[in-house]
């Protein structure tokens, strides 16, 4: 915890539950601020570290009301309860960005360049996979020891249910390494600087809006781009990364070329080396 105070965040609010058995968040700073890097800790023990380019208090409404398909809402909505419930304080830092740190002319944005290394330093539970004690029991199915269950947290309960509904994709969460696969770089996606994620990798990136770090191995290069989960039916996640992906594409993969992503965290990627490039200009 001392880490986070020493380099400037502060306590902005809390985490409760109220009459009706619902999760509700209560900010005393930071309230509108956006470009924010945030931590949820119980016991001076820090369990999520997270960045939002949203004010906070609606970064805050998603995790204490998550959609159906916003795994990462899902899960620490389930884990703060779960504290709540057991009698402990859950209490939410954030360190906002004061606007001091350039590059040359270019504004560095402190939340998306900390998030990343905090993550790796601390390592806080929340953000490595949902497989914890919760989940565990949850698995077991004795869902009424773990939570005192409501209709909104059983339904929580059965996406992460679903989410973890084979012991390849729960080992795949719970492990600290990133996750690598191949892709094909459709025409579309050359022509336009994005690309899409299979549904069994979706659960892996962030939320709609968020930015996404996309790094290129093998250069010198980070294009910052956004995370899209309206654009498919489905909500799985699109990777924009708009003129500055395409012309990555355009001079490292030819149309049905293939390239390998790795996933780093949800909000940050890795281009690994192209294999099997087959431009087809």
């Amino acid at each position: 915890m001392n880490r986070l105070l020493e380099i400037g965040f502060q306590k902005v609010g809390n985490w409760c539950i109220d009459i009706d058995n619902e999760l509700v968040f209560r900010l005393t700073d930071m309230y509108d601020d956006n470009n924010i890097i945030y931590a949820f800790t119980s016991d001076n023990d820090i369990k999520y570290i997270g960045k939002t380019t949203q004010p906070l208090n609606r970064r805050m409404v998603g995790y204490q009301r998550p959609g159906r398909t916003q795994t990462t809402n899902i899960k620490n909505h389930a884990f703060i309860k779960d504290l709540l419930n057991k009698g402990k304080v859950v209490d939410i830092f954030a360190l906002r960005d004061n606007g001091f740190f350039h590059y040359g002319s270019y504004h560095i944005n402190l939340a998306a360049g900390l998030e990343d290394g905090l993550i790796a330093a601390i390592k806080p539970d929340w953000n490595r996979s949902p497989s914890l004690p919760l989940i565990n029991t949850i698995k077991k199915g004795v869902i009424k020891e773990a939570i005192n269950t409501s209709d909104r947290t059983s339904n929580i309960v059965d996406v992460i249910l679903r989410n973890i509904s084979n012991d390849s994709a729960c080992n795949a969460l719970t492990q600290s390494k990133s996750i690598c696969y191949n892709l094909i770089l459709h025409k579309t996606y050359f022509n336009k600087g994005f690309f899409n994620v299979g549904v069994e990798y979706a659960r892996h990136f962030g939320n709609d809006l968020e930015k996404i770090n996309i790094f290129c191995n093998g250069e010198n290069v980070m294009i910052i781009g956004h995370i899209n989960r309206s654009a498919n039916k489905n909500n799985t996640p699109r990777i924009m990364g708009g003129v500055q992906l395409k012309r990555w594409f355009q001079q490292n993969v030819g149309i049905n070329g293939k390239f390998c992503l790795e996933i780093l965290s949800p909000t940050s990627i890795r281009i690994s080396e192209v294999v099997n490039n087959n431009p087809a200009l």
